[in-house]
């Protein structure tokens, strides 16, 4: 270490360049570093959206949860999958443990719900939403103004959102409250009816006839040309235009619907300051400053405010940026006060204003030199890289204390030379050089500590140990260049009356010294000639007389031959002295005040993180299950009223939600700057607590986004209602629990639905599926989407307005259902059954005429036939009459023959006219038969055509489904596939341990219903997690700064002396805690972890001085004297440095950060006080009875050894003297 620091003062000019460039770069990574108020932090989960419109809580737990549940399964790694189904929707929060790549873990679930989506219901939408700390709004603000508020939310989102979106930094800018506008159609059931037009193709044909198709490629001479058919639909005239194809030919939707622009139902409200306002939220992307992006989104404000229209205003809800802004600016503060008084100190003990100027010097250059290793990590400036830059001030100096100490210890009267100065740095190169790695040693056990503890500490504990290198560094390097060149010339001597003065005092304090030492002697030999006279009446060996204790004289060698017992070491000497006189007293007092103190450890107050104390507030309106928008609407304004009138509150904001999404209020709250958020919060929850049942549910936080301290008790079983019961009774035990403000749970009430039974078996043989039926009711009474639409460069919802909006029970059992092709198809097979029926019955008629018909003509050839016979009778007779000729007749007989044979003629032509009357009737009568057999077979071909474009009936639903009014839980949890219900309580400041310790006692002693189990977790698990992950990290830090002083010394009994001033430090811290009533936190452990590094360091120093001393061969009793009193100033001076630059911290003098620096401060101010006494009382004396011990072991071994050689020896004179005196003839 003496090389770097020689090279260093031979290239003085060098050194003080790169001081410079130092310097530069420092100042330009602290201006270009990101702020933001906490560290990004990775959260170790995702969330999962699915939408189901219309579903019940139970149909979407069943149909929408379990799969998903089952698909997530298949995730590896993942410790929790809590899911909650509600009306119209499941969420899903997925964890997975701490340190797990967040990005892949959640690509892994985002395929996990895509697998599951093939088995969820038809029109389920699911989403995966990242959880990460950056996704918190930079800033939310709302928009009033304007007595349209339709225009004021297109103005929002036409004239407002791109300005914010070009902000450099923004990554997406999200408006609610707008009155949203889309293209409704509305169907008039007569035209539908009467042109046959089929309403559910509707959404296919707008899609079809506003799709650009693209059609390849086509060439003109040396261009090649892309081919698209069609155009976009871009007007609402378009979308009535659009051709629907029917059995009858094709209509326009026109001409069956009406179709017009128009604003959507709102599903809740904003407002800010209890008047309209759409809400703006602006998030950053995941690298980008937030201070950056604040101002920028504030630029633009100011700038369209005006450009909007003067009755345009904006009220800020949320933004980081000033929170920041104080924070960085309240530790600054803090850090600069205590730069200011370790430098006090440094002056008052070293007395020199030269000396000190080079010692602050290494304050700012450490922490210059820790902001450009964090440029160079690109971590962010925020309260705890800040905090942890404040809390190193007092340490960093440390190093350049003891080397300049000891530079000017070494240059006593004379001017300092190179050779001085490196020998000076030479003497403590190596225990700085310890003590500053001990100290970074127990920060890398961070970097593997997991959960929040380790994502937020891990820049705390970079920055502190890249402070401390730099400090080291600067130790090394800058502080003796600086050194040489401001305390080159020795320093003025006193004048004679002066030294005269400071002469005589040190001579009386000698003298004084002496006397009390020869005092002490003679008492110490009275007690010894007591015990004599005992001893030698005994025959006991005597007792040696006492001895007057060795002077504290100057001390010799080494080029400290005039180093004189200085005032400040003559006050502590006595302590020190009566320390090592009396070694094992000082211990068993020391050990005394351990024990009691650890007994005490117990009544400390315990919090994760603690309370932020920031100035923005939250609050949760639960309203019971099924509440409608205007019931919750009322209830919002009633909390509204006592905001208003509250004087502590700048600005609110609220969010009115209706069944559809909830029926929970939210109201985000800013404090004024002046007001005490606790003080208010306690108002503001009286007031609320007043008003009674009738605004729901109230939780009342804080919004600053620090650690959530509710104690959760998780109620895991299969039966709701004995879920609901075991639930009551833990809340109405824990909210009668001493400690606990607010207890509550998530179980809602139940809430009515209308309930339609689908009889299964009948809806299928109508075609219709249980979900079909359901779509078809959900498009009924809600409507459906059919598209979207781009008016005016804005995209608009096409949506296919309800039939039946706000049905009753009795509408929805009327409703007609959409015919199915199972209708359809038994449609048509009933046509085509008439169309053979009438078939087979025309051929049957016809087959019985062709029969009829034969018979007749057989019964006239018979009488053909018998006709015929009679003529060959009357042929016959007339032959013989021929033969045989009768005798004239006579005139008379004539006429009488000629009148018959006139009566048979006309007879016969009667009967011939007849005949040929009854051939034409027949020939008629076959011709009609004939006409009507043809006019048939069209009519059954016409009808067997008809068949394909014959549709269904419609049915009613209460044909095939009971329709009834009920009631069903308003949501339903469930946790790795157990139905859950989680409780509540949210501890008093500090009372998170004996909260949680009571919840665990009192669920197990109050007997749970049968099939109920419990488990006790939330923030009392996280803080168990943590403290646990940073007990093993102490653990660790112990080991390694062991094995870092093992190094130094070269031995394994000393560091053993010095690690037992560790836990003497929690001595202070505990004390001061106590005496604060600060909470043991997070902030609390880090701050133990700190004093472990911190605390060896002044033990370092000493023994590494104590020890020199012994190899310049001076004694044990004097160079433990010697050291003590020559560490004594570096000691005292490097901790109360350290003490003194975190008491502005530890006071909260400006609140910037301090939930977290404050507790902080307070166990390193206590933990460093307790531990630099016991460093000057305790160790010399643990050290003395070491090393005595084994200076008398190593004595005794000698002695032994001596001993040995001397009986050798004496033997050997015996055996020579006996063979001597032997006769010489023997």
């Amino acid at each position: 270490m003496s090389l770097i620091t020689r090279m260093s003062l031979k290239n003085r000019l060098i050194v003080g360049l790169l001081t410079l460039v130092i310097a530069v770069f420092g100042v330009i990574a602290t201006t270009s570093l990101n702020q933001e108020t906490m560290p990004s932090v990775e959260l170790p989960g995702t969330s999962v959206q699915v939408t189901v419109p219309g579903a019940s809580p139970e149909v979407v737990e069943e149909s929408v949860t379990k799969p998903i549940e089952t698909a997530l399964e298949g995730v590896g790694d993942l410790e929790t999958v809590s899911t909650t189904s509600s009306a119209g929707s499941m969420s899903a929060n997925v964890t997975w443990p701490f340190g797990k790549d967040a990005e892949e873990m959640t690509d892994s679930v985002r395929s996990a719900v895509d697998s599951a989506k093939a088995d969820l219901p038809d029109g389920a939408e699911a989403e995966v939403l990242s959880q990460q700390i950056d996704d918190v709004p930079v800033v939310m603000f709302a928009v009033s103004g304007g007595e349209d508020s339709q225009k004021l939310g297109d103005l929002v989102e036409t004239e407002l959102v791109p300005e914010l979106q070009s902000v450099a930094g923004v990554s997406s800018v999200d408006v609610a409250g707008q009155n949203e506008r889309r293209v409704n159609i509305s169907f008039r059931p007569d035209d539908v009816n009467d042109k046959n037009v089929v309403t559910t193709s509707v959404p296919d044909e707008l899609t079809a006839a506003g799709t650009v198709v693209p059609a390849g490629q086509s060439a003109d001479g040396n261009k090649s040309l892309s081919v698209e058919v069609g155009d976009e639909l871009d007007a609402v005239d378009q979308i009535e235009k659009t051709p629907l194809r029917t059995a009858d030919g094709t209509v326009l939707l026109g001409d069956v619907a009406d179709v017009e622009l128009d604003s959507v139902d709102k599903a809740s409200y904003s407002r800010a300051d209890g008047k309209d306002a759409v809400t703006v939220s602006v998030t950053k992307g995941q690298d980008d400053n937030v201070v950056e992006v604040s101002h920028g989104v504030n630029e633009v404000l100011e700038r369209m405010g005006p450009e909007l229209g003067g009755d345009v205003s904006f009220s800020t809800i949320f933004d980081q940026a000033p929170e920041i802004e104080k924070s960085i600016h309240d530790l600054s503060v803090e850090g600069g006060l205590g730069l200011f008084f370790a430098i006090l100190v440094i002056l008052a003990f070293l007395g020199s204003f030269r000396s000190t100027v080079v010692a602050a010097i290494s304050i700012p250059m450490s922490l210059l030199i820790a902001m450009i290793g964090l440029m160079v990590g690109e971590y962010t400036l925020n309260i705890l890289t800040l905090g942890a830059l404040t809390i190193a001030v007092g340490r960093v100096v440390d190093d350049s204390i003891v080397v300049i100490e000891n530079i000017r210890r070494r240059q006593g009267t004379s001017d300092l030379t190179i050779d001085d100065i490196v020998a000076s740095v030479k003497q403590v190169a190596g225990a700085i050089t310890a003590s500053t790695l001990t100290t970074v040693a127990v920060f890398l056990p961070i970097a593997f500590v997991d959960g929040i503890a380790g994502q937020l500490f891990r820049p705390f504990s970079v920055t502190v140990t890249l402070a401390l290198l730099g400090s080291l560094l600067v130790a090394l390097t800058i502080v003796p260049v600086f050194s040489y060149w401001v305390l080159r010339k020795s320093p003025k001597p006193l004048s004679p009356k002066r030294q005269a003065a400071t002469d005589a005092s040190y001579e009386a304090w000698a003298r004084k010294h002496r006397e009390k030492g020869i005092k002490r002697a003679e008492k110490r030999q009275s007690k010894i000639d007591r015990k004599n006279a005992k001893r030698g009446a005994k025959g006991k060996t005597l007792l040696p007389a006492a001895t007057a204790d060795a002077p504290v004289t100057p001390m010799p060698g080494d080029g400290e031959a005039s180093d004189r017992v200085d005032r400040l070491q003559q006050r502590s000497l006595p302590a020190i002295l009566a320390a090592l006189r009396h070694p094992w007293r000082t211990i068993v007092i020391s050990v005394a005040i351990f024990a009691v103190t650890m007994m005490m450890a117990s009544f400390l107050k315990t919090d994760l993180l603690g309370a932020a104390g920031q100035n923005s507030l939250y609050i949760a309106q639960t309203l019971p299950a099924g509440a409608s928008l205007e019931a919750s609407d009322e209830a919002a304004k009633k909390i509204e009223d006592v905001l208003a009138s509250d004087p502590d509150v700048d600005t609110y904001s609220t969010t009115v939600n209706g069944p559809e999404t909830g029926s929970e209020n939210s109201f985000n709250i800013t404090l004024k700057d002046d007001s005490e958020a606790e003080v208010a919060t306690n108002r503001l929850s009286n007031q609320i607590d007043g008003l009674g049942n009738e605004v729901g549910e109230i939780d009342l936080q804080d919004a600053s986004g620090s650690a959530n301290e509710d104690v959760e008790i998780k109620l895991s079983g299969s039966d709701l209602s004995a879920l609901g019961e075991a639930a009551d009774s833990v809340t109405k035990k824990m909210s009668e629990t001493e400690g606990v403000t607010n207890a509550r749970n998530d179980l809602a009430s139940d809430q009515p639905i209308i309930h339609v039974d689908v009889d299964r078996e009948k809806a299928a043989d109508y075609g219709y599926s249980q979900a079909e039926v359901g779509q078809a009711i959900a498009a009924a009474l809600h409507g459906s989407e059919a598209g979207t639409l781009t008016l005016k460069g804005k995209e608009r919802d096409i949506f296919l307005a309800a039939t039946h909006p706000d049905a009753t029970p009795d509408e929805i059992r009327a409703l007609e259902l959409p015919v199915t092709e199972v209708q359809t198809q038994n449609a048509q097979e009933d046509a085509t059954d008439a169309v053979e029926e009438k078939t087979d019955r025309r051929a049957d008629e016809a087959k019985a005429k062709a029969e009829e018909e034969s018979a007749d003509q057989l019964e006239s050839a018979r009488e053909a036939r018998d006709n015929a016979a009679d003529q060959l009778e009357e042929a016959r007779k007339a032959l013989r009459d021929a033969q045989n000729p009768p005798p004239a007749p006579s005139p008379g007989d004539m006429a009488a023959d000629q009148v018959e044979q006139a009566e048979e003629g006309v007879e016969q032509a009667e009967k011939g006219l007849n005949e040929a009357n009854d051939a034409i009737d027949d020939l008629v009568d076959s011709q009609r038969e004939q006409e009507e057999s043809q006019a048939e077979e069209q009519d059954l071909a016409d009808e067997q055509a008809a068949i394909p474009d014959i549709k269904g009936d419609p049915i009613t639903v209460d044909e095939i489904a009971s329709v009834d009014e009920t009631e069903t839980p308003a949501t339903v949890t469930r946790e790795d596939g157990n139905r859950q219900v989680t409780v509540f309580a949210t501890p008093a400041e500090g009372q998170l341990n004996p909260v949680s310790a009571k919840a665990q006692e009192l669920t197990s002693s109050m007997g749970l219903p049968d099939g109920v189990s419990f488990d006790v977790g939330g923030a009392s698990q996280e803080q168990a997690d943590s403290f646990a992950q940073l007990g093993w990290a102490m653990l660790v830090a112990i080991a390694l700064v062991f094995l870092v002083m093992i190094a130094t010394f070269r031995s394994f009994v000393q560091p053993l002396i010095l690690l037992v001033s560790i836990p003497f430090a929690a001595t202070g811290a505990v004390l001061l805690l106590l005496l604060t009533g600060t909470p043991l936190g997070i902030p609390s452990l880090i701050g133990l972890l700190m004093l472990i590094g911190i605390v060896v360091t002044n033990a370092i120093v000493l023994i590494d001085l104590v020890n020199k001393l012994r190899e310049h061969g001076m004694g044990l009793w004097d160079a433990i004297i010697h050291g003590t009193r020559l560490r004594l100033r570096p000691i005292l001076m490097t901790a109360a440095a350290t003490v003194f630059a975190l008491v502005p911290m530890s006071l909260g003098l400006t609140g910037g950060g301090v939930f977290i620096s404050q507790p902080l401060a307070i166990v390193v101010i206590g933990g460093l006080t307790s531990s630099t006494v016991l460093t000057l009382i305790l160790v010399p004396a643990l050290y003395l009875l070491v090393e005595r011990r084994k200076e008398r072991r190593a004595e005794h071994k000698e002695a032994k050894a001596e001993a040995k050689h001397e009986a050798d020896q004496h033997r050997i004179d015996e055996e020579t003297a006996e063979v001597a005196a032997r006769p010489v003839d023997e």
